[in-house]
């Protein structure tokens, strides 16, 4: 009962968020558990290792293994003793060691107990005791146990993992809420950090001035070299500086992320914002495992096929007290700090052994960009049965006080674990056990100094895992290899959210998070200006340019996502093969190219001034500036801001109209497209005005890593955005019926005589603005003079090319009242007559040169017609047109043309026929117009209105809304 109490409460503290209760459906808990829905408990924090290898206690129940075997520090001193470099022959770098340990920390930690098993030191150990006191220990405790089993043989002792053993990103979070909520900000999603963008201090303010914080999370601190440490997600942080740069490199992941994505979503608050970003940071993590890590040791994996909730991901107990320890062989005694040119940095390079829980080692190098350009510099050590000086013969205090030796540590951390030997493990994995030294490693150096120490069935398994025999281009024997395979196909197929298929996370993020490399999380988040693409390849720093390959690839599309064609491409490089220029549809894709020596990219578009632009953007442009209808996107600003000044005033209205009209051929100080970076996230609208941006990039002779870029291709004047690459035409946005009909006198006009032609404006709605062309033939007339007659129309809106006899037209209502009047005379054209004919013989409409259209108040957009009536019949009719707006909560007016005067009753009424306003009025000939508010009706509902003259009674619909 007592353990399923505490599993319930670890269940109960693990789902919730700060007070705020987590969806363990679609989210990780911060110590593992639902993870597995049917095994809630698989992977959670604070439950048994797996123990798949039979347990070996030498009591069968709880003591250490292998009691008939030598000393730890004897086998250690036979075996392990190392005092040259054996660098990897695989040309592994140092960062394959420390990734490594990073996620060691990230998955498994079974920390000491209590029971004392140190390893005595023979009197005289050249190191450990060199005055021959007899009394130097290296000092031991085993790792904590489950105090419900270690009872019987048939229930030996099992260990628990305190942290969670997914890849999860623990190791920057935290495996406990506590410990989680201590590294936030809860602020925009984002962590904690101290100056120089590292994590927080143990101390009150979280930074070198405060005092220790009484409260912090609890961090291992072996040394004492400072009283404050970081604190990050894993208790080990601070154990050496390699290890703490990559605890600092994912916080600051985190926190650059924090910001994309709250720029992506706006109305995201902390807590979204900072789950979300987990859940990328652990994908990242979960990548640079599964994608390059295991990879670059040639362990490959089989295809991932999904989730199978009948994988424990748990590890196994052989796993972390043996064949994980891998790493300790791998470690350089030095660890190599370089600078910006290349060269050792003044301080020099770092001994291990001073390396460890010592902040201060960052610090005195400014920060961690030395230690990252010094782990891909420098080759791991072999993966072989040595161990450097630095980590076996670590003294601790004077001479004769003992000290750390790490082989002999993981010898008795094996035992004490109840493991049994390596031929048993073997034969518990199906291999065959080994008959003859020279099976287990040829080489003479490694199986004569295991023939001293050991029978052949009596090997310690760790010490037979690391001098086995590496597998052909691997750095791994079998044995190491399996436990690997097992472990993480694990940790793969049994975690409900790997990234690949986490239930939240956007398919876009999935595939740049499988894209992104450790090279790129470093480009991004540290000062190191070039590194080798693949960090785990060691090189030489003056190599790396030779070795430097990326790619680049810019996509450009509209707004709306859609790909934008011809646009103009230069990229430069100082090797002129890897140059390029020209035109492209929508992406440019350039792989494989060498970093160094990359110069610019410049991307321009222009041609097609008029394509998708038309007086309805004028339309647009003119209520955005009188403030009643502001413009919606920044890139409708940017596209208003027709002639580059930083704002929307008329003058950019004046240049589209003149384009319009054919009197410009290009847009003042502007291009006729614009090309804004997508990356950039204006707060408001109006911040696009601001500019700031360019669709040039100037590499400097270096690209660091992979360039992807989004630009949106912005058409200069297309404000309502109708350009329609897919189709190439505007989106026709007509509503059903005419806009405007023109209404023109048709006549018999003489030779000699000057014939004026009038045009009057028909339409049901309130028209707002308009364009069309004309041709008159030019052989029968001359055009002298142009008269208008609507408010706003002057000889600047108008286009004419008398060679052609074309005349181009484009009004639009430039103030707040409404000047349109349905029916009335627009313009008149004045021409002296050269040929005799019927003017519909020398007048037509011209709709290749501009898009007959017109729009009404409302912004619908209907077709422009034109038709030729009898002298009595133009204007002579009684009209009665529909209220504008319809429906209307506050006021609406309901305009209507008298053909003389007359005397006018007003009525409006409700479908039952009552009346409930009426008038009457002796009107002149012309436009009128009744202006009605809610006040002058009952209540929200459908009225109809009606006008009666001498020539009859019209009646149309309205709706008054609440």
């Amino acid at each position: 009962m007592k353990r399923a109490l505490l599993f319930l409460s670890f269940i109960l503290t693990s789902a919730l968020l700060f007070g705020q209760e987590l969806d363990t459906d679609l989210y990780r808990t911060y110590d593992g558990s639902l993870n597995n829905v049917d095994n809630p408990e698989w992977g959670q924090a604070g439950t048994n290792l797996q123990r798949i290898i039979p347990s070996a206690y030498t009591d069968g129940i709880s003591s250490p293994a292998g009691w008939l075997r030598f000393n730890p520090r004897k086998i250690s001193n036979t075996v392990f003793a190392q005092d040259d470099p054996i660098f990897d022959p695989v040309g592994l770098s140092d960062f394959c060691w420390v990734f490594g340990q990073f996620i060691d920390h990230d998955i498994g930690l079974t920390p000491d107990g209590n029971e004392d098993v140190s390893i005595s030191v023979q009197a005289g150990d050249e190191w450990f005791d060199p005055l021959g006191m007899g009394t130097a220990m290296i000092h031991v405790l085993r790792n904590i146990y489950d105090p419900e089993t270690g009872t019987s043989e048939e229930n030996p002792r099992e260990h628990p993992n305190i942290i969670t053993a997914y890849i999860d990103g623990s190791a920057v979070y935290g495996s406990d809420q506590e410990r989680a909520d201590y590294l936030r900000t809860f602020s925009g999603g984002k962590l904690r950090t101290s100056a120089g963008n590292m994590p927080p201090l143990n101390t009150t303010t979280g930074e070198w001035s405060g005092d220790v914080d009484p409260d912090a999370p609890d961090m291992a601190n072996a040394t004492g070299i400072s009283d404050k440490i970081y604190v990050v997600g894993d208790v080990r942080g601070n154990e050496n500086v390699l290890l703490l740069s990559f605890h600092t490199l994912f916080v600051r992941e985190h926190n650059r992320l924090c910001e994309v994505v709250a720029a992506k979503n706006p109305d995201w608050d902390d807590e979204e914002i900072y789950q979300y970003v987990r859940k990328m940071v652990g994908g990242l993590i979960q990548s640079s495992v599964f994608d390059e890590w295991l990879p670059e040791m040639v362990l490959d994996l089989p295809d991932y096929t999904g989730y199978d909730p009948t994988v424990n991901a748990q590890l196994s107990n052989t796993f972390t007290a043996a064949a994980y320890r891998l790493g300790h062989t791998l470690l350089n005694d030095e660890l190599r700090r370089i600078g910006e040119d290349g060269a050792v940095v003044e301080q020099g390079h770092i001994d291990l052994k001073h390396a460890f829980f010592n902040p201060f080692a960052i610090l005195e190098v400014g920060g961690i960009e030395p230690y990252f350009r010094g782990m891909g510099v420098q080759k791991q050590q072999m993966l072989d049965a040595r161990v450097v000086n630095a980590v076996r013969n670590f003294l601790f205090g004077p001479p004769g006080a003992g000290g750390l030796d790490l082989a002999s540590i993981n010898i008795q951390r094996g035992r004490e674990r109840g493991l049994p030997d390596f031929n048993t493990v073997r034969e518990s994995l199906g291999f065959e056990p080994y008959t003859n030294w020279l099976d287990i490693n040829p080489d003479y150096l490694v199986y004569d100094r295991l023939h001293d120490v050991y029978q052949l069935h009596d090997i310690d398994p760790w010490v037979g895992m690391v001098a086995e025999e590496p597998l052909p281009g691997t750095i791994f024997g079998e044995t190491v290899k399996k436990f690997m395979e097992i472990t993480f196909l694990g940790l793969r197929d049994g975690d409900r959210f790997y990234y690949e298929i986490d239930p939240i996370l956007e398919d876009e993020d999935k595939t740049w998070i499988k894209t992104t490399t450790l090279h790129d999380i470093i480009m991004m988040n540290t000062g190191v200006s070039i590194m080798q693409s693949n960090v785990f390849e060691a090189m030489p720093y003056e190599e790396i340019c030779d070795h430097l390959d990326v790619d680049l690839t810019v996509d450009i599309y509209t707004p709306q996502g859609v790909p934008v064609p011809e646009v103009n491409v230069d990229f430069q490089h100082d090797d002129a093969t890897f140059s390029t220029s020209g035109l492209i549809d929508g992406t440019l894709n350039l792989t494989q190219i060498p970093g160094c020596g990359a110069e610019s990219l410049v991307l321009f578009k222009d041609g097609g001034l008029l394509d998708g632009v038309t007086t309805f953007d004028l339309v647009l442009m003119s209520k955005h500036i009188l403030g009643l209808d502001p413009l919606d996107t920044p890139y409708q600003y940017i596209a208003a801001d027709v002639n580059n000044s930083g704002s929307i005033t008329t003058s950019d209205i004046i240049n589209v109209r003149k384009a319009i009209l054919g009197l410009v051929e290009t847009f003042n100080n502007n291009t006729s497209w614009r090309l804004v970076p997508a990356y950039i996230n204006f707060d408001e609208p109006a911040d696009a005005l601001v500019g700031g941006w360019d669709s040039t990039v100037d590499f400097d002779g270096l690209l660091s890593m992979n360039y992807d870029a989004g630009y949106v291709a912005v058409k200069i004047g297309d404000v309502n955005e109708s350009l329609d690459l897919s189709s190439d035409g505007i989106i026709d946005e007509r509503f059903a019926g005419e806009g405007m009909k023109l209404q023109l006198e048709e006549s018999q006009i003489t030779k000699g005589s000057t014939y004026t032609v009038d045009f009057y404006g028909q339409s049901d709605r309130m028209i707002a603005g308009y364009q069309f062309a004309l041709n008159y033939n030019a052989t029968a007339l001359n055009l002298t003079r142009i008269d208008s007659h609507l408010e706003d129309l002057s000889e600047e809106n108008f286009g004419i090319d008398e060679a052609t006899g074309l005349i181009a037209t484009s009004w639009n209502q430039m103030g707040a009242e409404d000047t349109f009047k349905p029916g009335q005379k627009i313009f008149s054209l004045v021409f002296e007559v050269k040929e005799s004919g019927k003017v519909s013989d020398f007048l037509s409409f011209n709709d290749r040169a501009l898009l007959p259209e017109a729009y009404d108040t409302g912004l619908n957009t209907g077709e422009v017609s034109m038709e030729f009536m009898v002298q009595q019949s133009i204007g002579s009719e009684f009209a009665l047109y529909q209220n504008q707006p319809n429906p209307f909560g506050v006021k609406t007016v309901i305009p209507f043309y008298l053909p003389e005067d007359d005397q006018v009753s007003f009525t409006i009424f409700d479908v039952s026929g009552k009346v409930f306003f009426s008038s009457n009025s002796s009107l002149t000939k012309g436009h009128h117009q009744f202006e009605i508010s809610r006040d002058d009706l009952p209540e929200a509902g459908v009225f109809f209105y009606q006008v009666s003259t001498s020539k009859g009674n019209k009646t149309r619909r309205m709706i008054l809304t609440e």
